[in-house]
This record gives C-alpha cells, structure tokens and sequence, in this order.
C-alpha cells in the first residue's frame, strides 16, 4: 500500500468522526496540496502565526516526530514528517481543531472586537463553526497513526508534543526551602483516610488542612480563580480517595467531571465553599453506602447511581437491564433480592426523595417540579409523594421552607 493510500484511508476514518483536513507541504514548506475549502487559513497563514518557524526548529533538531501545533485561542493542527534516509521529506498537517469547548465563543468574540463589515465576519464565523472540538488524547493518537502512515513506524503518545509561537518564556528554577509546608501532608493524608472510610469526621481534618494551607502558592490575579482551583485539587483528593474507598471508579468519575463543572459554574468564593460542602457531603455518603451494603454487586450499585443521576429522564426496566447485560427478568429479580425493592419502587422513591430537596430548597413549583421528574400528571405525583411522606406536596414545601 502506497503512501498516499495509506493517508487517504487514514483521512477517511478520521472522517468518520471529525471533519479535519489535509495539508501537504514540501521541506520547505510549500504547500503542494490541501482539501481545505476556501481562503483561511491560505497563503502564508502558517508562516504568520509561526508554524514554519517551530516545524523547522523540530526539523533541525532531527526530531522527527510528530507535533500538535497551537495557535492563538487554542486552535490546532497535527504536524508530522515523512521521512527518507533520515532526512524529512515532506510535512503533512491535519486540521483545523478546536482544543476546547469554548474556543470557538473565545474566536467569535475576537472577532466582535476587529472592524469588520458584517459580510466578513459573518462569512468567518460560519468557518468557524464548522471546525471540530477534538479531545487532545484522541489528536495524539491520530498524530501517531499520522506518523505510522507515512514512515511504517511505531511510536507512542508520549513521542508526541505540543509546540506553541507564543509559548511563556521559561522560568527560573523553583527555590525549594522545604519548611513552609510543615505538617499538610500527615494531615491530607489522614483527610484523604477519613473520605475513604466514609468517617463524617473528615470535616475536622478539612479544617486542620485549612488552617495550615491556603492551597496552590500562585498568583492568579484572580482570587475566584485561585480559589476555584483549590477547589479542583479538594475534589480530586476526594474522588480518589473515595474510589479507593470501595466506590465505583465509574461513579467516582462522574461525579468529579459533574462538580468540576459546577465549580467552574461558581460566581462567588461563597457559591465555591457551599458546593465543596455539598461535594464532600455527598461523595462521603456514598461510600457509607458502599460500606454499609457490602452484599450489594458493584452492577446493582452502578445501577442505582445511574437511577439517581438521571430522575430528570424517562428510566425503564428494559434499559437498565441492557446496560448490565443481563435479561429484564433476571436484572428486576436480582434488584429487589439486592436492594430490597422493586426496581420502580426504587425509582420513586428517589424521585420523591428529589422532590423534598426541590421542594424545600428551591422556588419551583410544584407543576414543574412534576414535569422536571417524568410524572405523567400532577394529580399522580401527588398521590405517590402523599403515600411516601404521608403530607401532599404543598404541606411539605409549606412546612420544611418556613
């Protein structure tokens, strides 16, 4: 299979999920093809943000292996060599690719700001939309199929690097005194300990780390962002710490990538602590959970957290039981003999469960809360939160919001 085959094919299942394209340039970076389809990105583009400049310096260098290049706002491009007696022969690019979700809200709003006519940027800003957000790891591995596709070569992700024109000038060598940190890490550890027993005195170790740190030692210029950082580093001590706990390392994640988000939601130092509470409050309580069921299977488990991340959403029998493989009948006769219950009853009890905390908590009505959590009316979602709390809706939001 020639090499020209082999890229064609590499593009097509590239495709297949991304829609990226192709440049091929000569050593001295001439472009000799590309299917990218209009003017940007044209003409000396690369030159301009200073691609040649770090493709040459790789080549220089006698590195052959491939790069991920950044431009301004996160925007990249694959870059990778074919090579022939161990010289580079030609340079072979794919992209463009969005690094991120809000880079393009980060272009579009750059644009705003240049002066020009609503035909141009209008024009520039549907390009735009068209460029793919691509996770990294997935750009890595595709830059090391790139590197496999023109050279025959097996290389790993870790040959791979990012390059940037723009890139910090580097720093001085950190001064390491070894004295200012007395005491964090036996006190993170017995926190870390705490989280991963389900010990609701972790709170107390929370406070002792607190009151020999204030967390990351830098200087954003931004005291939310510092502190929304610090809440990162809480939530991935707790994450793991509980996974090694006994939760489900599948739960364990969600649940991080739900709370990072949430933190970055956050418009106070305020809103920050109350969701680092609520955060620990609530990865502690499953593994108390966990320890306290031990005869509960991690696919009951697994099932019942998936049960109450989605009470938002229409749940059947028929869907859990396939996410689990097993056969609906086999799935609901192993739920009740584990859990105790039915797996609707389950269902509702949660959702009802949801229903106080909507209904002391937030000013919902009680219609929507109904809607929020699938009810088929409200006169059903009455009748089931009387049966279970032995109050109607409206008495409980009356009693619990005085």
């Amino acid at each position: 299979m020639k090499t020209n085959e082999k890229l064609a094919f590499f593009m097509e299942l590239v495709n297949c999920n991304y829609n990226l394209h192709y440049w091929h340039f000569d050593r001295d970076f001439h472009l000799l093809e590309t299917d990218w389809p209009n003017d940007l990105f044209s003409g000396d583009f690369f030159d301009f943000i200073g691609f040649e400049e770090l493709i040459s310096r790789q080549i220089s260098a006698s590195n052959h292996t491939p790069l991920l290049l950044e431009a301004e706002s996160n925007l990249l491009w694959i870059a990778a060599f074919e090579v022939q007696a161990h010289t580079v022969k030609d340079i072979h690019m794919v992209g463009p690719i969005f690094g991120a979700h809000d880079t393009y809200l980060l272009l579009r709003k750059k644009l705003d700001s240049y002066e020009l006519s609503v035909q141009l940027r209008a024009s520039m800003k549907k390009i735009f939309e068209q460029i793919p957000t691509v996770p990294s790891n997935i750009l890595m591995q595709y830059a090391v199929m790139l590197h496999y596709c023109l050279n025959g070569e097996h290389i790993t992700v870790n040959d791979v690097s990012f390059s940037n024109a723009s890139s910090s000038p580097q720093m001085d060598t950190a001064s390491l005194s070894g004295n200012t940190h007395a005491g964090i890490w036996v006190n993170e550890q017995l926190l870390c300990k705490m989280l991963s027993e389900g010990d609701p005195r972790y709170k107390e170790a929370l406070q002792k780390c607190f009151s020999l740190s204030h967390g990351i030692n830098a200087d954003y210029g931004d005291s939310l962002r510092s502190h929304k950082n610090n809440c990162h580093v809480l939530l991935t001590l707790c994450s793991r710490a509980c996974i090694r706990g006994g939760l489900s390392p599948d739960i364990g994640y969600d649940l991080n990538d739900y709370y990072a988000q949430k933190i970055e939601y956050c418009k106070s130092m305020t809103d920050a602590n109350r969701l680092c509470a609520q955060m620990l409050e609530d990865y502690v309580s499953r593994v108390q959970d966990v320890k306290n069921n031990p005869s509960v299977s991690n696919i009951m488990r697994n099932a019942c957290e998936y049960i109450k991340a989605h009470l938002t959403e229409p749940i059947s029998i028929e869907d859990l039981a396939k996410r689990t493989g097993y056969t609906e009948y086999y799935f609901s006769h192993r739920f009740k003999k584990e859990i105790g219950c039915s797996v609707n009853d389950y269902i509702l009890k949660e959702k009802i469960e949801h229903a106080k905390l909507l209904l002391s908590g937030t000013t919902k009505s009680i219609q929507t809360i109904s809607d929020d959590l699938c009810f088929s009316n409200r006169s059903y979602f009455f009748t089931c939160f009387r049966k279970l709390t032995g109050m109607s809706p409206s008495e409980y939001k009356n009693t619990f919001r005085k």
